[in-house]
């Protein structure tokens, strides 16, 4: 199973492990390009996303479906718990599907 690996502050995470976020809207950069294209510019294939909220041993996770990416220009959207996104530019949007499992989460 080929998994991509992200990690996520707190805002983002929340509402993308109850599924009201079900994508990721990352820049456009060398570091995100070499994780979505092989060096021959194919599209990588990943079956799974693997999101963890921030960096440490223990830190919370959660594995969703993987369902491909598209470039963006605009994003504005207000969630549940306040987070805002309002970018202005071009951008990745990372599509997930289902969430899977999780782990490491508070109850």
């Amino acid at each position: 199973m080929k998994v991509l690996h992200l990690t996520l502050k707190k805002e983002p995470f929340e509402v993308m492990i109850t599924g009201e976020k079900s994508f990721e809207i990352r820049e456009k950069s060398e570091w995100m390009e070499c994780r979505l294209f092989n060096k021959d510019g194919s599209e990588k294939h990943y079956d799974v996303i693997k999101f963890t909220n921030g960096y440490g041993k223990n830190r919370p996770y959660f594995i969703a479906e993987y369902k491909g990416f598209e470039t963006v220009y605009c994003v504005q959207r207000v969630f549940s718990n306040g987070f805002r996104m309002e970018l202005d530019g071009e951008f990745w949007c990372i599509k997930l599907g289902q969430v899977l499992s999780g782990g490491n989460l508070k109850t």
